[in-house]
């Protein structure tokens, strides 16, 4: 985190950065180790760990590239392949959330609202020390809310309609959903192979 000539620049925490990188790489040594190891041809070892090698070069691209900037007029988010812009004069109220995903560990986010309580920005926090989005909330100067505990999307969506999408509050519907077109292309191929 930097301050310069008012305007505020955020970037991912690097002990986060690092424990994601490590834990990566670890993954990857291993899986290659055990393809290597094991009965598989050696040929497989290179494709896993290409296979394993482009979420770690992304993951790293996202880490140099992610940033939050605050200026006297605008709030920019920028992350890999997009970058968001709002102007700062509509930014009316923050909503600090801990989101907490199926089977996932839980996420801080903040939702920048405008006047009508409509979404404006979503900024993933969960990359970024605590003490740098505390420092974000403070510099926006308007009130802030959310709940005091983790919440799960559905949660929060009934005390902020409107905030998080149906696919994330409804999870299990689209597991449901994928696992039952999955399920009916299977059994569609057994029945034409049966038949045919």
């Amino acid at each position: 985190m930097r301050e310069i000539q008012g305007e505020l620049v955020l970037r991912p925490d690097a002990r986060k950065g690092a424990i994601f990188l490590v834990a990566a790489l670890v993954a990857a040594v291993l899986i290659v180790a055990a393809v290597l190891a094991g009965d598989a041809p050696t040929v497989f070892a290179p494709i896993v760990g290409a296979f394993f090698a482009v979420p770690i070069l992304l993951g790293i691209c996202a880490f140099v590239r992610a940033r939050i900037v605050l200026t006297s007029r605008e709030i920019v988010l920028r992350g890999l392949f997009y970058q968001r812009r709002r102007s700062r004069s509509r930014v009316a109220e923050v909503v600090r959330a801990t989101l907490v995903a199926p089977r996932g560990s839980p996420g801080d986010t903040l939702f920048v609202l405008d006047a009508d309580r409509s979404l404006l920005m979503r900024v993933p926090a969960g990359g970024y020390a605590r003490a740098d989005i505390d420092r974000l909330v403070n510099a926006l100067g308007v009130p802030c809310g959310g709940p005091d505990r983790p919440v799960d999307a559905a949660e929060l969506a009934r005390t902020y309609p409107g905030l998080v999408s149906w696919p994330e509050r409804h999870p299990y519907r689209i597991a449901f959903a994928v696992a039952g077109v999955v399920l009916a292309v299977v059994m569609t191929v057994i029945l034409v192979s049966v038949l045919a």
